[in-house]
């Protein structure tokens, strides 16, 4: 199994119960970029997130199987629920009009 060390969010745009979120993780000595959705619900947040294609060919490129990166991609979504990211942008209330 494949650890991530750290995972950041760097911006959030939050409109009601709804933040679209960008951010990066540290996998070994490198940092790979994603972007993602957080919708807050009764049960407590739902998260998914996407990385970004350069990232994710560089993952491959470094012998990831898709496996090993839909399991990097789960933990990465787990941490951003369970709180274990650290924040190191703003983030941005949006208003309803």
């Amino acid at each position: 199994m494949v650890t991530v060390a750290l995972v950041e969010v760097e911006r959030a745009s939050t409109r009601g119960r709804l933040s679209l979120i960008e951010g990066s993780f540290l996998l070994g000595d490198k940092r790979y970029r994603f972007s993602g959705i957080v919708v807050m619900t009764l049960g407590g947040p739902s998260v998914g997130i996407s990385l970004a294609e350069k990232s994710e060919e560089e993952l491959r490129r470094n012998g990831l199987t898709q496996k090993q990166i839909d399991e990097v991609v789960a933990e990465v979504q787990r941490r951003i629920v369970e709180g274990d990211f650290r924040m190191v942008g703003e983030v941005e209330f949006v208003e309803d009009k």
